[in-house]
């Protein structure tokens, strides 16, 4: 995996703890010192979840003699090319809203816009919009007529660019194509009016109305809904920024000659779709279908691959990370999941069944204890919410020990305690870690089912998980 160098997509699925990420950045060690003249870390990009992450891994490529290589997250991507046009609502409070509201509508328009059918289903309107939505007229002006089959040859001769490319490359052919009658060219305040109107003769003058329109046209008008006034539900952000190059044509970024796509399951078709416009470079997509934040966008091997048919794909099936014993209860969570976990003993996971809430504070706190007089380096407490995480953070600090509450706005990665939630800890690895609050209230969806399993697959060596009232159905086993 490291040394390939012939495919253009190399995609890795790895479980968790199977080292696929140190991986990805050794390659790209190794492609930078293989092809030192022609590719410097300026021209490699890493497209990662947050900033936290690339803090974790941040010592990585140094360490193996290299400059630090530039990061961007998919958010930022997708906030630079609808700046001017609409906000948008993040993938982290997409998330915390599944997370706390079960929303059936919700989760209807985010599935429907996950899947490869629904890219397919975009390019069909887009070749409609090209038959049928430019509708030539006559133009009459400086006392001439330019009769509207000339016009429809004109805005035909450009088909394959964008379409408001198209429209001014057709004005700008007509222009120069007729005379006055006294054998003069047209005007600027002539050529001006033409421009205009051979605008005019397109259905839409802006992308927002063309994506409204797509979903009228697929009879499903209900399944677009902005987030709030003027701000578009994560789902739809990369659906029209596909539409919007298809208007106004992508951005291509150039200087990319190499990008490294980590958590590949969280990225959906339609945004591989774009990921591909904007970089038409070498790529490295990394990831584990196992591990989602959002199961109803996730997506799976055969999908990805489907997106990248020509991409050589390569699985690793070994677990480094975690002890046989906390593998094997995580792969009860998931139970399709071919990971085997390398011969490494330790303690069985802990369920703690506490009588009442004090005393599964005092079950946390005593963990807490015994973390600090143990040799490990670092705790986890993983909960399901950025909510729950921000009350245990509130409820620990006196435990008189340093604690860390790691979320969204977080940039660093700190030893010690960490209270975090489970989008935040994907990607990560504690010594210990402790998953609050495992009862069957605030554990029950597929959501939460696929949280649960992220959570246990943070912990190396020791896995505790505390209730109070009835376990998760996932754990009655």
């Amino acid at each position: 995996m490291i040394r390939n160098e012939t495919s253009n997509e190399l995609i890795i699925q790895g479980g968790a703890g199977s080292g696929k990420t140190s991986v990805a950045l050794h390659r790209v060690a190794y492609l930078l010192y293989r092809h030192k003249d022609t590719l410097k870390s300026r021209n490699v990009l890493i497209l990662s979840p947050n900033k936290v992450f690339s803090d974790y891994i941040s010592n990585v490529l140094p360490e193996l003699g290299e400059e630090k290589i530039m990061e961007v997250n998919a958010e930022e991507l997708g906030a630079k090319e609808l700046a001017g046009i609409c906000g948008f609502q993040t993938f982290h409070e997409q998330v915390r809203e599944l997370a706390e509201v079960e929303d059936p509508d919700n989760i209807e328009r985010i599935r429907f816009k996950a899947g490869v059918d629904f890219v397919e289903a975009m390019d069909s309107y887009m070749k409609h919009v090209d038959g049928h939505y430019f509708v030539p007229e006559d133009i009459r002006v400086d006392g001439i007529c330019i009769p509207k089959d000339d016009v429809l040859r004109a805005y035909r001769a450009s088909i394959r660019l964008p379409v408001k490319q198209r429209l001014e490359k057709a004005a700008l052919s007509l222009i120069g194509s007729f005379r006055t009658d006294d054998g003069e060219r047209l005007t600027p305040a002539s050529s001006r009016t033409i421009k205009a109107v051979i605008r005019k003769m397109f259905k839409f003058q802006n992308v927002m109305g063309l994506y409204k329109d797509f979903y009228t046209h697929i009879g499903k008008p209900r399944l677009f809904k902005l987030h709030r006034k003027n701000t578009l539900e994560y789902a739809d952000v990369y659906p029209l920024i596909y539409l919007k190059m298809f208007y106004l044509g992508p951005s291509v970024y150039e200087s990319v000659k190499h990008l490294l796509i980590d958590e590949m399951q969280d990225y959906t078709p339609i945004q591989y779709a774009v990921i591909s416009k904007w970089f038409p470079c070498k790529k490295t997509i990394l990831g584990d279908s196992s591990q989602s934040v959002n199961p109803y966008s996730s997506t799976s091997l055969q999908e990805i691959k489907r997106m990248f048919p020509e991409a050589e794909t390569i699985e690793l099936l070994k677990s480094y990370r975690s002890t046989l014993e906390i593998m094997n209860f995580a792969k009860a969570l998931n139970p399709g999941s071919r990971l085997v976990p390398v011969e490494r003993h330790g303690e069985q996971p802990q369920l703690i069944e506490c009588t009442d809430v004090q005393e599964e504070w005092n079950q946390i706190r005593e963990l807490c204890l015994e973390f600090f007089q143990s040799d490990h380096h670092s705790l986890g407490i993983v909960c399901k919410t950025r909510k729950q995480a921000e009350t245990v953070y509130q409820a620990i600090q006196d435990v008189q020990a340093p604690v860390c509450l790691l979320d969204f706005h977080s940039e660093q990665f700190h030893e010690g305690i960490t209270v975090t939630f489970s989008h935040m800890a994907k990607g990560l690895e504690f010594d210990r870690v402790i998953i609050p609050f495992a009862n069957a209230d605030n554990y029950s969806t597929d959501l939460d089912k696929s949280l649960l399993y992220i959570a246990c697959t943070r912990a190396m060596h020791s896995l505790y998980l505390t209730w109070t009232g009835e376990r998760a159905a996932f754990l009655r086993k």
